[in-house]
Formats: C-alpha cells, structure tokens, sequence
C-alpha cells in the first residue's frame, strides 16, 4: 500500500528514474546490493504481480476476438484481443495485464498463454470444437487467427513454435492460418534477431503482419526490414479519414508502399461506413473495426 502510494506521487518518468532496493529494515545494503537496484515503478509492479500469478492461476483470462473483412465484405480473419477478469467480474485490459507481466518476468508464460486463448477461440469461430482438428484438417478457407506477437517474449523460438504447433493442431488450424502480429510500437532493441525468429515462424508456414503502421517512428524501417504479409494501417490515421484530406494522403502513400512490397494493405480501426466507403476506394485491402 505504501509503495503504491508513493508511485501514484511521481510521474511516470520520475518512478521509471528513482532507483529502489528492497532490503531488511536493520542494515544498509552492500555494494553488490546496491548495484542490484531497480526503478521503483519496476519495483512495484513486481511486488504488486501477485494479482495477475492468480489471475493465470485461477484461469480468468480470456481472449475477445474481433473480425476483420476483405474489400468486398467476406470474412478474411479475427483479431484475438486478451483479456483478464477480477473476482468481482470487472475487466482487465491488455495494456494492464502485459504491462505487469514485463515488469514481473512473466511476458513468456502470458505470451504463450495469449496464444493459446486466440488460437482456440478462432478455431472456435470456424465451427472445430474439441475435434477441431479433425473437422478442420482439411480447410484452406479458415479464417484467419491473428495473434499478437510480442518480440521480447520470444527467448526459445524452437519451445514457442512447438507450443504454437499443438494449439494450432487442437483448434483445428493450419499454420498459414495463423498471422503473427509485431506491434510497431514495442521497442525491438535487436532486429537481427527478430528477423531471425520471424524467417523461422515463416519457414513453418506462418505468415506475419506489422501492427499500428503510422503510429510510431519505427514503421517505415521495419517494413522494409521484416517485409510482412499484412501491414495495418494505424487507427488514428484511419479513424476520420473520409473528411481529412491529409490523412488520405498519408494513408494512400501507406497503401502504395505495401503493395508496392507485396503485400496487404489492411486498415485498422473502420468505425463508419464513410470511412470504409473511402478505404475501398482507395485500395485498401481488409478492414477491421
């Protein structure tokens, strides 16, 4: 309680800068100790991940999914979203659930665990129940599970792509139905080795979307390093777009350098029928909203 209250004080630049150390209270810590430390707000989401331990424990995640269409309105795929659900029913959000998880050293397990929730739920969506995979084996036209993809979750590509492997059996899927999403604002500090483990999903059959295009300063370079299958198309530049002649044209050019790479162009976000009028028009591939 105290340790919350003390971050709730500070800025969320001034908790990431003030350094901390937990310690018994009879004794100044030592100079290995000391070089141990860590910012408090990292401090106090570990100390605080207990909640999301019992919310995994206690199987209260789950996954919303929402549906993303083709230029002429048939079904191409569902967005697998996680979510978490408190004792008292209320709803986590994602931002919360992953945000604890970094600080806490339990990306990997909620990774995996997001995984699984979004691949079973569109195999769900695609009618293979707990026989999925025999019903579906022999489906190409599935639709399509997009699953987020973490970068910095991903330590054992050889582990996650066999986990990845049997949750796809189970729901009834196949790997060229499952895109991994890389979130365009997640701060990859290696690019080699993200390429590296995107060319292994690839060479399993997956195929790769880069998230939140136009939302950051790194979308441009990572489209042309990591070449995806799907590039989505920000929601801040979709939202509105029918009536803001700026927006149009950054989202044009956007359009012309996916397809110029092969690959499609997809907007995030459709939330009117103007806006979606005007995607389509403009070439855009898939919506979702």
């Amino acid at each position: 309680g105290m340790l919350r209250a003390l971050v709730g004080t500070l800025t969320g630049e001034e908790a990431q800068h003030t350094r901390a150390l937990v310690l018994p209270d009879d004794r100044l810590p030592t100079l290995a100790e000391s070089m141990r430390t860590t910012s408090l707000r990292q401090l106090a989401a570990r100390l605080e991940g207990g909640w999301l331990v019992d919310m995994i424990e206690e199987e209260r995640l789950f996954t919303l999914v929402q549906p993303i269409v083709t230029r002429d309105g048939g079904l191409f795929g569902y967005e697998s979203l996680l979510r978490g659900r408190e004792r008292d029913g209320a709803v986590v959000p994602a931002g919360r659930l992953f945000g604890t998880a970094e600080a806490a050293e339990l990306l990997f397990t909620l990774d995996l665990i997001a995984r699984r929730l979004g691949i079973e739920a569109v195999g769900g969506a695609n009618g293979a129940g707990a026989n999925g995979a025999a019903i579906g084996a022999g489906r190409h036209d599935q639709a399509k599970a997009f699953i987020n993809f973490n970068p910095s979750s991903n330590y054992d590509p050889d582990f996650c792509l066999r986990e990845t492997a049997g949750f796809i059996a189970q729901a009834g899927l196949r790997p060229e139905n499952v895109v991994f999403e890389v979130i365009e604002s997640t701060e990859v500090k290696d690019r080699a080795h993200l390429r590296s483990i995107l060319c292994y999903y690839r060479q399993a059959g997956f195929k790769i979307a880069l998230d939140d295009v136009g939302a950051g300063f790194s979308g441009l370079t990572l489209l042309a390093e990591l070449h995806p299958d799907i590039v989505k198309i920000d929601m801040g530049l979709v939202q509105g777009v029918a009536a803001e002649p700026f927006k149009q044209s950054i989202v044009r050019h956007l359009i012309e350098l996916t397809h110029e790479g092969g690959a499609l162009a997809l907007a995030e976000g459709v939330e009117t029928e103007a806006d979606a009028d005007w995607l389509r028009r403009a070439g855009v591939d898939l919506l979702q909203g």
